[in-house]
């Protein structure tokens, strides 16, 4: 058996990070910047104005706080509690844990359920990232998938409790939680009076500010076919996120063929499409993670009608033959720089 496991740590290039910030006299000027392994992932967080490394602390020691309320891999975690008492009996959480599965359970019936917090026994079998990848046994997986939906989680606002009604059952924010803390980090920097800043949380991107006067930060995107961070466009945003799903983030390959780490809510199984990626680029990058992952899954034709309908989202997919297509927001602010990629008709 051939089992290789295989992950690309950045899913998008940032210019800013490649050739700094140019100052007025035209001079580079250098940020103070950070970079960390947090919430399973390589963060880095660069500060432009009124940065310092007290700063810097404070920051990483939120994200480090979101990690130990949020991480399904983490026993002694809210969502740890929760996920060891499934089938037994509540557990109060924090304001903050109680906001991100309120807005993943929102998404998963926005979305039909193709997203879905509630696919932490499906994650755990398939164990994609880790050592111990390999493709699980029908009938386990059955029975683990039964475990599976948004629809049974039990939430009590007035007391601040969650409840898995059925022993066996698991909460797995990965797919939402980078998205909040880098809305809570934009929410420390504000008061602190930053105003420019840039964050990649494990590829989840915010560009605060603008990158001069009267120019936004460009952010080249992924090649998903290219393993060396090349990228095949550039999107110019500013104080938004850009967000990027693909099955080339983590995989692995058993017996020559390759499974990936986006699951159907449905079988249990990688999502088999012509998607090569999706990124979303959003205010919120909360609502970024959630969409990206939700897009992936619905396809170009629903996951364009869903993005068109909704407020401030605006998306880019790639299929595997390379064709591009953009919800119409975009048209105008995304320059495709490859010429092996081409717009959609």
């Amino acid at each position: 058996m051939n089992n290789r496991i295989k992950g690309i740590g950045c899913l998008l290039l940032v210019f800013l990070l490649l050739v700094g910030c140019q100052s007025p006299n035209n001079q580079k000027t250098e940020p103070v910047q950070r970079t960390q392994f947090v919430l399973g992932t390589v963060i880095t967080v660069a500060l432009y104005d009124n940065g310092s490394e007290e700063l810097l602390d404070r920051i990483f020691d939120r994200l480090l706080e979101i990690e130990n309320l949020m991480s399904a891999n983490l026993d002694a975690s809210e969502i740890g509690q929760i996920n060891l008492l499934s089938g037994q009996e509540e557990v109060v959480v924090s304001d903050e844990t109680l906001e991100v599965i309120e807005k993943g359970l929102y998404y998963g019936q926005l979305s039909k359920g193709a997203f879905d917090i509630t696919m932490e026994p499906i994650v755990k079998l398939w164990n994609i990232g880790t050592e111990e990848a390999s493709v699980p046994n029908e009938d386990v997986l059955k029975f683990k998938l039964s475990k599976v939906g948004y629809q049974k989680v039990v939430v009590d606002t007035s007391r601040r409790s969650v409840f898995l009604p059925e022993e066996g059952m698991g909460l797995d924010l990965g797919g939402i939680a980078k998205g909040y803390a880098a809305d809570e980090i934009v929410k420390l920097l504000e008061v602190e009076g930053v105003s420019k800043a840039m964050l990649n949380l494990g590829g989840n991107v915010y560009a605060m500010g603008k990158k001069s006067v009267d120019q936004k930060w460009k952010i080249g995107i992924q090649n998903p076919f290219d393993e060396r961070n090349e990228y095949f466009g550039v999107v110019a945003i500013s104080d938004h996120s850009v967000v990027t799903s693909g099955p080339y983030e983590r995989y692995f390959e058993e017996d020559g063929k390759r499974y990936h780490h986006i699951f159907d809510t449905t079988t249990g199984w990688p999502i088999e499409n012509e998607i090569a990626s999706v990124s979303v680029v959003a205010k919120s990058s909360v609502d970024g993670d959630a969409l990206s992952t939700t897009f992936f899954a619905l396809g170009v034709e629903e996951g364009l009608l869903l993005a068109e309908s909704l407020e401030g989202v605006e998306c880019i997919f790639v299929d595997i033959n390379k064709n591009v297509s953009l919800t119409s927001g975009l048209k105008g602010n995304f320059d495709l720089t490859d010429t092996a990629y081409r717009f959609a008709d």
